[in-house]
């Protein structure tokens, strides 16, 4: 007679044994199979721990688990895998892309230091962030993946966790910066609804109170022309970098005077100058005064002012609106530059001066590069005279602008203005 064995047998001794030596060497199973052990169903457990010691007894009693605490094993093994990851990655950063006041997607920067790696996460499980190994073509592929649901603009909001980096030395600190700076710039590049999101800033006096916290806007040209306002207040606005971790070094600081003044320079299109010492200024078909950088103005144009705000304020005198209307809006008293010749073998260049009322051309000498001032100009007959040398490059530019241009115009720009 043949025995027939049950390969279930030799698992079940297995695990026989060894729930034996885990009731001597682990406390915790002895108490877990006493009180827990049958008491829940499996299927709520989620300590992987608690759930192998169910394993294990299943095995020792019948020599085979169901597909429910394989599945449920699996899962909390793969979670388990998910926490330890994470806790060997030190998180840099947090980038975050939001459609007004709504996230869209927070994207997180980690490095972890025995594997000399930098990592990101775009997704979570179990609140605990998924690390994948950072790849800069995956990664820019992602940032190009996210659009705007309802409009056509993106914000991003970023933040350096200094505190979790501080522990590492130095040199390694400094490259995570720069590795955190370089994806803030990356990120900026590639999608055109962050490009899209910067604040359209109008000149000159309401331009503060235009200015919405939080929201990029674009100050100056360079590399950190970006720039986000943190502090605005009637007195001073506080601007840190838009691309960049902020830091004692890159935080600018403005008094609202200078701000406003920073903003004109930009926009506003600088045309004209005149004897009293103003400079004139154009945006948005409007007439700007600025006290040009000499003596002769007495006045406080520090920054430019529209002409309407100008004739309003109660601090300018009325002697001064008379003279600016009479002698620049009336008169027409003032100069463009319409040429600027390069005297050839020189380092000199003939600067040439139209006066708008009488459309007469007057010049004067820039030498090394150093832009004259007004009262240099002198009227363009005496060129000839004092600067024989230099009159046949003014001749010639002349008939070059003769043979190339069209009849000029001369019907004069005018501006509306309430007097």
């Amino acid at each position: 007679m043949k025995m027939k064995l049950d390969r279930r047998n030799p698992i079940q001794l297995f695990y026989k044994v060894r729930n034996l030596v885990s009731r001597f060497l682990d406390p915790n199973f002895s108490t877990f199979r006493k009180f827990e052990y049958k008491v829940n169903p499996t299927d709520e457990l989620n300590d992987l721990k608690k759930l192998r010691y169910v394993r294990n007894l299943e095995l020792a009693e019948s020599g085979f688990i169901n597909t429910a605490i394989k599945q449920q094993l699996k899962r909390l093994k793969n979670k388990d895998l998910l926490f330890q990851k994470d806790r060997t990655i030190t998180p840099i950063g947090r980038i975050t892309f939001l459609e007004g006041d709504t996230a869209l997607r927070t994207i997180l920067l980690g490095y972890c230091k025995s594997e000399n790696k930098n990592y990101l996460s775009y997704n979570k499980v179990h609140n605990c962030p998924v690390w994948h190994t950072n790849d800069d073509s995956q990664y820019l592929k992602l940032i190009e993946r996210i659009y705007p649901s309802e409009s056509d603009k993106l914000l991003m909001k970023h933040r350096y966790f200094h505190k979790d980096v501080s522990y590492l030395d130095t040199a390694i600190q400094e490259k995570l910066l720069g590795f955190f700076n370089a994806a803030l710039q990356a990120m900026y590049s590639r999608n055109k609804f962050l490009q899209n999101g910067i604040q359209k800033i109008a000149p000159p006096t309401d331009s503060i109170e235009q200015l919405c916290h939080g929201l990029p806007l674009r100050i100056e040209e360079g590399k950190n022309e970006l720039f986000v306002p943190t502090t605005i207040h009637k007195d001073y606005v506080i601007l840190v970098p838009y691309l960049a971790v902020s830091n004692d070094q890159n935080r600018v600081y403005f008094s609202a005077e200078e701000f406003r003044s920073l903003l004109g320079e930009r926009f506003i299109a600088a045309f004209a100058e005149t004897k009293m010492g103003l400079s004139l200024g154009t945006f948005n078909d409007k007439l700007f005064l600025k006290k040009t950088a000499v003596e002769s103005y007495s006045g406080t144009l520090k920054q430019w002012t529209s002409l309407d705000d100008f004739l309003a304020s109660k601090n300018v005198s009325k002697l001064l609106k008379y003279k600016v209307v009479n002698d620049v809006i009336r008169k027409k008293d003032f100069f463009v530059k319409t040429e600027e010749i390069p005297v050839h073998g020189t380092k000199t260049a003939i600067v040439l001066h139209e006066h708008y009322g009488s459309g007469k051309t007057f010049y004067a000498l820039m030498k090394h590069g150093h832009k004259p001032k007004l009262p240099a100009y002198r009227p363009i007959a005496s060129l000839k005279e004092e600067y024989p040398n230099y009159y046949p490059a003014y001749m010639a530019s002349r008939e070059r602008n003769t043979a190339s241009k069209p009849a000029k115009s001369h019907k004069q720009k005018t501006f509306k203005i309430p007097i």
